[in-house]
């Protein structure tokens, strides 16, 4: 069925309709439903579904003039379903469920609006803690198009202030699990565009050879099967100058061979755009260029449309076109077109892989030695491979042996050892990343039973046994004690060795207060107001990171 539908597209595609027309979704996305969520014109720093290392860029990033506190409005009527707010990611978060079946979701704020702030604050001295998830029902927090609900900002992995918009449909009931994610610009979003996008580059990957670009004229010449790799960007009136393409079609004399659209994204995939484009050298580069051939691990209703499995395999002695149109969300158009002449095949012949065991990549996987083991679940791999499985005393070593692409699910690796006068629960499993001149260990949160050393791991490469004995670092930055305090928004940074933050508290005078942490600064930051005493406040800030060690400071301030 999958197979037909493929076909019958690329049959329709023949005719150069505008892509746009072509909705692969199972309905059509409501049309005029939203409104902007600024008050401002759409520019964006980022589109929907741009090619990230480890995921889809999943929304649209709308720019807020390098400012935070910008009015954030509801997109239409409905009611708050969830908050969720952390050092991380999205920071904080709100998603606003509507009568129409959608969710719309707007991250990285700065402060949330009225009812809705007072329900957040509410929830964080219940829990006693600024990272929290709430659920709301559909009768607590309604709201109305074009309400104020929020104020833009730069929280959680942001790299700079703007507010990141989503819509998104179905879903668990976290709202996030197993949900689609839809560009807004589908849904008629009022948007300029009149530039063109750009095709920055195009590589040819042969089968018997070594991937290279291919040369301005367009000009190849191929021994044997190969497939093509396309970098592209777009830019438009307000936005930044790469960001990433609506679509790309390939065309082979003029017969479309693949298509790859960005209408929606299900959450649950999104790592997969490392099987999709040529992993290594984006990571190397962090240019993403689109792979025409398709990995079976790599496969869905949403992944690009191919024929077969991407691979050209021409006659030899045969001259070919290959035509490549990138698209833009208003048409604007990117061509550029290769001759391919295909020489006669020689006798080359690539030697089998034989490094490794044999893994097939929708099946479990599960390797032991003495002094380590790992379990792999069905699919972490995107394809076939042989995975090399080392160990040298408590130092391991895991690739597959064919395609370094990061595995798609977490694994779980154990390590038996004891590191000398370091007890089991100070002892951590790190990833290991070595370069000219410097190595960097990652911990990974670390259980300990029977000699064992367990985490759950998402990298391949080099791990081993790490000490964490040393407390964190806490320090004030804007107070000092015994000098008088000058302001209500207290600072104070934070950080660990090793094994990373993993809880922090901070108490007033005897009391839990709320300290915002801003993972980007490493900063808790304290809003005071209003609960300083004149005189004398003590204020003791305890943290513990992932190894159990724990930092317990007390601090007098006088007002």
């Amino acid at each position: 069925m999958k197979h037909t539908l493929r076909l019958l597209l690329c049959a329709s595609l023949a005719f150069h309709f505008p892509l746009s027309t072509f909705h692969l979704t199972a309905q059509p996305l409501p049309q005029g439903y939203f409104r902007n969520p600024m008050d401002h014109e759409i520019g964006l720093s980022a589109t929907f579904a741009e090619l990230r290392t480890g995921h889809f860029h999943a929304g649209l990033d709308m720019r807020t003039g390098g400012a935070t506190g910008k009015p954030v409005y509801a997109a239409a009527d409905g009611y708050v379903a969830k908050v969720s707010i952390s050092p991380w990611g999205g920071g904080k978060i709100l998603y606003i469920k509507h009568p129409n079946g959608y969710t719309t979701v707007y991250m990285h704020l700065d402060s949330y609006a009225g009812a809705i702030g007072k329900a957040v604050l509410k929830e964080q001295y219940a829990q006693r803690s600024y990272s929290i998830s709430k659920l709301f029902a559909p009768d607590e927090l309604p709201v109305k198009q074009g309400q104020l609900v929020a104020r833009s900002g730069n929280t959680g992995g942001s790299g700079g202030p703007h507010l990141h918009f989503e819509v998104r449909r179905g879903g668990a009931a976290d709202l996030h699990t197993h949900a689609t994610i839809f560009n807004p610009l589908h849904c008629g979003l009022p948007y300029k565009d009149n530039i063109n996008p750009t095709i920055r580059g195009v590589r040819l990957y042969p089968e018997n050879g070594e991937p290279y670009e291919v040369p301005a004229d367009g000009n190849v010449t191929v021994s044997g099967p190969f497939h093509l790799g396309v970098y592209a960007t777009d830019a438009a009136e307000g936005s930044t100058a790469k960001n990433g393409v609506d679509r790309m079609e390939v065309l082979l004399d003029g017969t479309p061979f693949f298509l790859y659209t960005t209408e929606s994204i299900p959450v649950d995939s999104s790592r997969m755009v490392n099987a999709l484009v040529d992993y290594p050298h984006m990571a190397h580069t962090r240019q993403a260029y689109l792979l025409t051939r398709g990995l079976p691990g790599a496969e869905g209703p949403w992944v690009p449309l191919r024929m077969g499995d991407g691979i050209f395999r021409l006659k030899a002695g045969s001259t070919h076109s290959i035509g490549i149109r990138v698209y833009d969300i208003k048409d604007n158009v990117a061509e550029r077109t290769l001759t391919v002449k295909v020489t006669e095949i020689g006798n080359r012949k690539t030697e089998p892989v034989t490094d490794g065991v044999a893994v097939k990549y929708d099946q479990p996987f599960s390797f032991q030695q003495s002094m380590f083991s790992l379990q792999l679940p069905a699919h972490t791999l995107y394809a076939d491979d042989r995975m090399v499985c080392t160990g040298n005393g408590m130092t391991v070593t895991v690739n597959p042996s064919l395609n370094m692409i990061p595995p798609h699910l977490s694994y779980t690796l154990s390590i038996k050892g004891s590191l000398p006068g370091v007890p089991a629960d100070k002892t951590v499993v790190v990833h290991v990343t070595r370069k000219p001149g410097s190595t960097k260990l990652s911990a990974y949160k670390t259980t300990h039973a029977d000699g064992l050393h367990t985490a759950l791991v998402r990298d391949w490469g080099e791990f081993t046994l790490a000490a964490d004995t040393t407390a964190p670092v806490v320090r004030p930055v804007n107070f000092s004690e015994g000098k008088p305090l000058k302001t209500t928004t207290l600072k104070v940074r934070i950080g660990d060795n090793l094994a990373g933050i993993d809880t922090y508290h901070c108490y007033l005078n005897g009391q839990w207060i709320l300290a915002e942490y801003d993972g980007k600064t490493a900063t808790l930051v304290i809003d005071a107001r209003g609960k300083l005493k004149a005189g004398p406040n003590n204020l003791r800030t305890v943290v513990t990171d992932g190894a159990g060690n724990v930092k317990d400071l007390t601090w007098v301030l006088t007002r």
